[in-house]
């Protein structure tokens, strides 16, 4: 008898607790904590799980912690909204928000960013790193926006451009000779191929996997990574380290809707971005040094040029022709960053 006293005591504290605690869960305020007023969509073109997208994931999810939950990004991989040339498009006509883009796709705008594609411009990472984040790069994205209309509130990278093709292991520029390279609609990058000794091919990145499964290109340049990502190696054979680019992406918001958040979520947001890019940077660069490995595991002939010389002096015209396009200024400006 007394257990059941005992037990139908414990009950009915049970459910007493349990009332008190809905009741205190249901009218519970915590001002930090902020209700939704924008949902922002971002946009961009490789697959889920890649380095491009973890990055603007953690992007995501700082935008809602930085701005309390006011602020929240949603994210459509895989050019579901479009290839990364429309998303820019619609990124400047105010129709998406945000759109992850490579620099050669978004420059058309302001074209001293090409700057970031000139080949073997940055002599490291350091290097690099010291540009994106220093006055240099200040003053470029501040002219980018005054230009296009739109701001740059994260720097991504493709990280490390090599040559993956399906005819031979590229040692020398001679090696190209003949190679029908695939290369984004960037004069900048098709005239890079075009002095090796390539045949430097434009294609859109939404036609690239049929247009080498069919032959239109015989390769590439890419980092390993990003080749695993998409697949090439079921077809390509040949992956050659020469570094010709650090390939450079960005975070772009129609700089309309960012000055139309508050104060407190317009620095959330370059918060966020500033952050997300440090992280998807690293990111990258540690899939670069694993994605060499899984190459060779995936059968792909694997080769380092550890000696760029010969393409390095192959590419002066494009420096001398670029130099006046861009501006001399900026080449010394890069040059001279630290």
């Amino acid at each position: 008898m007394l257990k059941k006293i005992t037990s139908s005591i414990a009950i009915l504290g049970v459910s007493i607790a349990f009332s008190f605690n809905a009741k205190a869960t249901s009218e519970v305020n915590v001002p930090y904590v902020k209700e939704t007023v924008k949902t922002l969509k971002l946009a961009h073109g490789l697959p889920t799980g890649s380095p491009y997208d973890k990055g603007a994931e953690r992007f995501s999810e700082l935008v809602e912690i930085y701005s309390r939950g006011e602020v929240k990004v949603q994210i459509y991989p895989g050019g579901q909204l479009g290839n990364e040339v429309d998303v820019a498009k619609d990124v400047q006509l105010g129709t998406l928000d945000l759109g992850l883009v490579a620099i050669n796709n978004s420059s058309k705008w302001y074209k001293p960013l090409d700057i970031f594609i000139m080949p073997f411009i940055f002599r490291d990472r350091e290097h690099a790193n010291a540009v994106i984040e220093g006055p240099v790069g200040k003053e470029l994205f501040d002219n980018y926006r005054k230009a296009s209309g739109m701001s740059i509130v994260s720097v991504f990278e493709w990280g490390d451009r090599a040559i993956f093709n399906n005819k031979r292991a590229i040692n020398h520029p001679d090696d190209l000779k003949g190679v029908k390279v695939r290369v984004p609609k960037n004069k900048v990058m098709i005239d890079t191929y075009n002095a090796f000794g390539a045949n430097a091919t434009a294609i859109a990145w939404g036609e690239l996997y049929s247009a080498l499964q069919q032959g239109v290109a015989d390769g590439l340049e890419g980092p390993p990574q990003g080749m695993i990502d998409m697949k090439f190696n079921d077809f390509l054979d040949y992956y050659s380290y020469i570094n010709v680019y650090y390939g450079t992406s960005v975070v772009l918001m129609n700089d309309k809707t960012l000055q139309g958040l508050s104060p407190e979520n317009q620095a959330a947001i370059i918060r966020a971005g500033q952050e997300a890019g440090v992280y998807q940077r690293w990111l990258s660069t540690v899939s670069h040094l694993s994605g060499l490995s899984k190459l060779k595991d995936l059968g792909v002939n694997v080769n380092v040029v550890s000696d760029r010389q010969a393409f390095v002096d192959k590419v002066q015209p494009v420096w001398d022709k670029y130099r006046t396009i861009i501006g001399e200024e900026w080449f010394d400006k890069v040059s001279q960053a630290k």
